[in-house]
């Protein structure tokens, strides 16, 4: 009797510690990257632009295109309970485009959702009454090597910002022969030069950066140019055609570059 009774015991407590364990185990859907925007409340999206986000997961944030302006945001994925996600704090730019209906539809149907079902690279995004609302589908990138950003490029985004009204368009214009970078920041020409580890094909770091002396009326989008520059230690494709995105040690969006219009790589 007394045996049972230890057997019993011990098989309880087993069973305490698999079900919290299990609970504690749920797996976490890999939102990371970026996703295309295929669907919104059952209609699929035709538009000449496809809107997307990115998801961040060291972050927590999400950024993107909702079909006419830029998005930014948070995102929380439920540890405990499977199938559960939250997005929040959304944020667009304030561009009027001449269909809006896209864009409302999205921020509509993020700020209802609740809940997500993936299968393969598909995830479907669903509010409280577990009705689909959005459809994602993963965007494979394509591999970028350092001869892919000869040429010159625009600047557009400073981290997840756009760039705004500035006194110059700022821009980069890569020389492969040379390793060496031109362009502007805003108000001044700089120059310097840029480098990779070896080994590291993804890698890249400005160095020996200088620019003129000139003041113009805001500077505050110059220096915040410089200061990414600094932190710059890699590279990637962008969420776009044509885009490139330069990243910081721990793998963020600090510069996002756009092709010059008539320019092709070297």
């Amino acid at each position: 009797m007394k045996r049972a009774t230890i057997c019993a015991a011990a098989f309880a407590a087993l069973c305490m510690t698999s079900c919290g364990t299990g609970k504690k185990a749920v797996s976490i859907t890999d939102f990371s990257g970026v996703w295309n925007i295929v669907s919104v409340k059952g209609e699929t999206v035709d538009a000449e632009e496809t809107p997307y986000l990115n998801f961040d997961q060291k972050t927590n944030r999400v950024y993107g295109h909702a079909g006419c302006n830029r998005l930014m945001g948070s995102y929380h994925v439920d540890s405990l309970n499977a199938g559960k996600v939250k997005f929040g704090q959304m944020m667009t730019t304030k561009m009027m485009c001449p269909e809006m209906n896209l864009e409302r539809n999205v921020l509509d149907a993020l700020n209802k959702t609740e809940g997500f079902v993936q299968t393969g690279d598909t995830i479907e995004l669903k509010d409280a009454g577990n009705n689909r609302v959005m459809t994602l589908q993963k965007r494979v990138k394509p591999e970028l090597v350092l001869k892919d950003l000869a040429g010159r490029w625009i600047v557009t985004n400073i981290g997840s910002v756009a760039v705004g009204e500035v006194e110059r368009t700022p821009e980069l214009n890569f020389d492969m022969a040379e390793k060496r970078v031109h362009g502007n920041a805003s108000c001044n020409t700089i120059n310097g030069s840029f480098s990779q580890e070896e080994g590291k094909p993804a890698s890249l770091r400005f160095s020996q950066m200088i620019s003129t002396m000139m003041a113009c009326p805001n500077m505050e989008t110059e220096g915040n140019i410089l200061k990414a520059l600094n932190q710059v230690r890699s590279f990637d494709c962008g969420e776009e055609d044509n885009t490139v995105v330069l990243l910081d040690e721990n793998g963020y969006p600090v510069l996002t570059l756009s092709r010059a219009e008539s320019q092709t790589a070297e």
